[in-house]
């Protein structure tokens, strides 16, 4: 903004000098969300989600986890499987426990209003509300104060924990037994944005994962300190602050081992940003010993590929189109071999050391093929994909053969094809 022209709006609105900062050149970018339609020509052509599985969205969610579990790719296939596991789970005469973090929440909630019918419907229920979520505060504040109203038991964040993952677990009456049904998301539960974000969604009732998700829920909701040396163990799941660097570390070890032995070393891995010295120290080490690297990082990376010598083997690309890439798939290895996880967590050190995050290691074959196919598509994109060089600048993907590759379309396709 031009200096007489900020001056002449401090005066007229009585700002003084120092409550003033200069910002870059656009603010308030969220405000765009709401912007006035200004005709067809000015959208994407119409998109309509997947209706997969058809069981989840028009039956009984329960009885369709307890036969398999679920994974879903946003927004390509509809978001309603997830909408219906918490309605139902409100309406369910057999549930008597639901528990979820949130961090960032719609602004009209349908999971919102599930939960607190839940509560009205006399079902315990415990959610653990980011307050401090970036631009969402308020919000979340007036659905806290919404929820608690309600009678349902909120966990508030401490500066010890700020949790960032998107899970739920709903404990339900099996005859004499009680089951455990999961849910595990890479994105927050929030209607809104998973109709342009892209993310995954887990249900499962596999019996590992559901115990280290009550596991970990059973912490929150005591709001243990965390101690330097955590007592908690986590084989399933990564957990932040728990085992996830360490687990981390142990995969990229071990495919440094392979390379170093002459075997294929190979390391996937899709995060909106990559900022943590020790992880980027460890791949610039995983490329020095023969290990390809493939990194697609949306936004900040502070990882440089192409250094003679240092980083020959990584490669950094991004994807920016239609839908916002938001989710995290960390890949190990290919094939059967590989080690596939999908979670909340970027490659940061807030992320990494000082928040609650959680990844789910995918041991079914199908969801495996899936997802290792899924990152494949996204770095065969010629059409809006972008390498990121050694001097940090983008540099569009050439074409081979001229034959055009756009990652987006063609996961809506393969996801089509499956249903």
């Amino acid at each position: 903004m031009p200096l007489r022209l900020r001056m002449f709006l401090a005066a007229l609105f009585d700002v003084e000098q120092e409550d003033m900062f200069e910002g870059g050149k656009y603010h308030n970018l969220s405000d765009l969300m709401s912007f006035p339609s200004l005709g067809k020509s000015f959208f994407y052509p119409a998109f309509k989600p997947i209706v997969f599985p058809k069981e989840a969205v028009r039956g009984d969610v329960f009885n369709l986890m307890l036969k398999k579990d679920v994974l879903l790719h946003l927004p390509y296939q509809s978001y309603a499987p997830v909408l219906s596991f918490f309605n139902q789970a409100a309406v369910d005469m057999h549930v008597s426990e639901i528990y979820i973090t949130l961090y960032r929440v719609a602004a009209e909630s349908h999971i919102v209003n599930a939960l607190i019918s839940a509560a009205r419907n006399g079902k315990k229920v415990t959610c653990f509300i980011e307050l401090k979520a970036r631009f969402d505060e308020a919000n979340n504040i007036r659905w806290s104060r919404i929820m608690k109203e309600a009678g349902i038991k909120l966990i508030y964040s401490s500066p010890s924990v700020k949790v960032h993952s998107k899970v739920g677990l709903v404990k339900r009456k099996e005859g004499k037994e009680s089951q455990l049904y999961g849910i595990i998301s890479t994105g927050n539960f929030n209607e809104s944005t998973a109709k342009f974000y892209t993310d995954h969604v887990l249900f499962t009732t596999a019996q590992p994962v559901v115990d280290e998700l009550q596991t970990l829920f059973n912490f929150l909701r005591k709001h243990t300190a965390i101690a330097q040396k955590p007592s908690l163990h986590f084989n399933e799941l990564l957990v932040a602050r728990f085992n996830m660097k360490d687990e981390l570390e142990k995969h990229i070890r071990a495919e440094m081992e392979k390379a170093q032995s002459g075997g294929t070393g190979l390391i996937r891995l899709k995060v909106n940003n990559l900022e943590d010295p020790w992880i980027i120290h460890l791949l610039y080490k995983a490329s020095r010993a023969g290990v390809e690297v493939q990194l697609l990082v949306r936004s900040v990376c502070c990882l440089i590929p192409g250094i003679p010598g240092k980083s020959d083997n990584i490669k950094v690309k991004r994807i920016v189109d239609r839908f916002l890439e938001h989710s995290r798939i960390f890949i190990f290895g290919s094939h059967k071999d590989a080690k596939v996880y999908m979670g909340s967590a970027d490659l940061m050190i807030r992320n990494l050391r000082n928040r609650i995050e959680v990844a789910v290691r995918l041991n079914n074959p199908a969801f495996k093929k899936d997802m290792e196919h899924y990152f494949n598509l996204q770095w065969k994109d010629n059409t809006r994909g972008v390498y990121i060089n050694r001097s940090l600048v983008n540099v569009p993907v050439e074409d081979q053969g001229n034959v055009k590759m756009n990652a987006q379309e063609e996961i809506y396709k393969y996801l089509s094809a499956k249903k």
